[in-house]
């Protein structure tokens, strides 16, 4: 804390620290939108630039003695806003179309080409359905799926109304005439063979099916069953069980939800061909022309700037060799005279 006068005020050197420490904070903002600005908009003020050293220069040679010197920086600074201008001109014909400009707005006109390249080159280069598939192998889906089932809840599961429905297909599935001739085989075949007898007999007497009294029984109870904690509890602790099962390579349950994931994913893999390409034609079908050249342009245009800064740049250059060139050219023999009396 920042020490305090006689009346709790802040003392005079902590008020001091406090202003100095604002005035910093506040240029270095300064500092940081002006870097931004520079950032972003240099390649304006790259020409901008050269177009004030082209005036300064052409003043110089008109109000001044200095000729020479005002010839070569003439020629620097009109090479640098010639090579900026004709820069500027390339990245608008990109981007936009303009009358004046013949074949402008390279974009534009050739939408159709650029989507179907870009679909093409995603489906065929960057995103292939065997990249996919391998990509999917490699997640140990079958981990992740028993990691997800080791907590699950039931409800979280199949949802109330999931657990609802199952309850009401299978007692609609006991009330089929067809359901219980099943249930009555099972129960042949799993029953001893004097039961067996002994429950022939019955049924020819006239006695309810033992099919017939478990059908009615489970039709009674599954309704009751989806508020009975212990049935939720028992089914929750073998999703858990089979989920442990899961992580166990060597266990028969990761082995067959192994072989079902990979069979899905290659299905998956098989029909995803040329649905890649497809959605992404499907998905830039419906931007417009200005959106797709403001998606472009947004995310290109910072680079694209330096075209500009180097335009200049090299203008400058080339017109200093131009202009260096012209000198020797018209006062060669001078210049060497002059050499020659030095040396």
């Amino acid at each position: 804390m920042y020490p305090r006068g006689k009346r709790g005020g802040l003392a005079p050197r902590a008020i001091v620290d406090a202003f100095i420490n604002s005035m910093h904070t506040q240029t270095e903002a300064r500092n940081h939108r002006a870097g931004e600005f520079i950032l972003t908009h240099k390649g304006d003020l790259t020409l901008a630039l050269s177009l004030v050293v082209y005036l300064a220069s052409c003043a110089i040679a008109v109000f001044t003695r200095f000729h020479r010197l005002s010839d070569v920086a003439v020629s620097i600074s009109e090479a640098a806003l010639i090579g900026g201008l004709c820069d500027y001109i390339a990245l608008k014909m990109i981007f936009e179309r303009r009358w004046y400009l013949p074949n402008s707005g390279v974009l534009p006109r050739n939408r159709q080409k650029l989507v179907d390249a870009i679909a093409n080159t995603i489906e065929n280069e960057w995103l292939t359905p065997e990249m996919i598939g391998k990509r999917l192998s490699e997640m140990d889906l079958v981990g992740r799926l028993g990691t997800y089932l080791e907590e699950v809840k039931l409800d979280d599961l199949l949802g109330r109304a999931g657990v609802e429905r199952m309850i009401a297909r299978a007692v609609e599935s006991l009330e089929s005439p067809e359901r219980r001739e099943q249930l009555e085989a099972i129960l042949r075949k799993a029953l001893p063979k004097t039961f067996t007898r002994i429950y022939s007999l019955m049924n020819r007497l006239g006695a309810e099916s033992l099919a017939s009294r478990i059908a009615a029984n489970l039709r009674r109870r599954l309704p009751e069953l989806r508020k009975d904690p212990e049935l939720v509890l028992t089914v929750e602790s073998a999703i858990h069980e089979f989920a442990t099962q899961l992580h166990d390579p060597a266990s028969y349950a990761h082995q067959l939800a192994r072989r079902m994931i990979d069979e899905i994913v290659r299905r998956a893999v098989k029909s995803s061909r040329g649905q890649i390409s497809h959605m992404v034609r499907e998905n830039l079908a419906q931007l417009s022309d200005e959106q797709i050249r403001f998606q472009i342009e947004s995310k290109t245009r910072t680079h694209l700037d330096w075209i500009r800064v180097n335009g200049g740049i090299f203008g400058a250059f080339f017109g200093l060799m131009f202009a260096l060139a012209r000198l020797l050219v018209s006062h060669g023999h001078e210049i060497a005279i002059r050499l020659q009396s030095v040396m």
